[in-house]
């Protein structure tokens, strides 16, 4: 019987354990989601950018375009419109 209870409290322990335990076991999954979430961003990211990579290299409107957006520069018939970004991680992708 004492031995059942050792067990039993050494499994409590064990499962309450932050180092070892339940929490740390949902730390790292929470932690896997974000990093996952994160990863199917970057990769997101990732394949607009070789897009837009292979649009400048075919040159054309592409380049053009490019250097308007990035130097704010319009054509005589256009109205530049500048909108607030959401996000200030890139100047190219909001």
């Amino acid at each position: 019987m004492l031995a059942a209870a050792l067990v039993a409290a050494a499994l409590v322990y064990a499962a309450f354990d932050t180092d070892a335990g339940i929490g740390s076991s949902l730390r790292l999954r929470d932690q896997l989601r974000e990093s996952q979430a994160r990863n199917a961003s970057l990769r997101a990211e990732i394949s607009a950018l070789e897009s837009e990579a292979n649009a400048l290299e075919r040159g054309g409107f592409a380049v053009e375009r490019a250097i308007r957006e990035e130097l704010g520069f319009v054509r005589a018939d256009e109205t530049l419109l500048r909108l607030p970004r959401a996000d200030h991680s890139s100047a190219r992708f909001p």
